[in-house]
């Protein structure tokens, strides 16, 4: 008779520890499934400030460049407006003289001075060029930007 109670004291202890085996097991398995769920979380967070980081890197080029490039094409215009005051250089402009007739007599002054731009328009020229010069930069360098970066970044997810 006391083989049985031992038994059922036996299987009793058996029972109670392989429950908690059971349940220490199942926090373990929870415990794992959330490590494995952060560090997947933590290498996309990893992959994206990669790319965020490579996008800087990428941005910061562009600018660099294309400020050079500007600073150039601003330098050259400055150079050619230095180079048209001093005489080196001139301004030639295709007009028309809508009063004058084709078929009319040419009186000329042979020491007259070459048609020229006035002061303003001169310097109203020098002005739009270094404004287009500006526009095209910030064309070339947004251009180069969506290619770069943001279709690049498109095509890498």
């Amino acid at each position: 008779m006391m083989h049985w109670k031992i038994s059922i004291v036996i299987a009793a202890l058996l029972a109670s520890m392989a429950g908690a085996a059971l349940y220490y097991r199942s926090l373990y398995l929870n415990a794992e499934q959330a490590r494995q769920h952060t560090e997947a979380q933590a290498e996309a967070q990893h992959a994206a400030l990669a790319q965020v980081n490579r996008q800087m890197q990428t941005v910061a080029a562009l600018d660099s460049q294309h400020t050079r490039e500007l600073e150039n094409e601003k330098n050259r215009i400055a150079q050619l407006e230095r180079d048209v005051a001093a005489g080196r250089r001139r301004l030639r402009l295709h007009a028309v003289c809508p009063n004058v007739s084709a078929g009319g007599t040419t009186t000329r002054v042979d020491d007259a001075a070459r048609a020229r731009l006035a002061d303003a328009a001169e310097r109203h020229y020098f002005t739009l060029r270094r404004r287009i010069e500006i526009a095209q930069e910030q064309i070339n360098g947004l251009q180069d930007y969506v290619q770069q970066v943001c279709l690049n970044s498109h095509s890498g997810e």
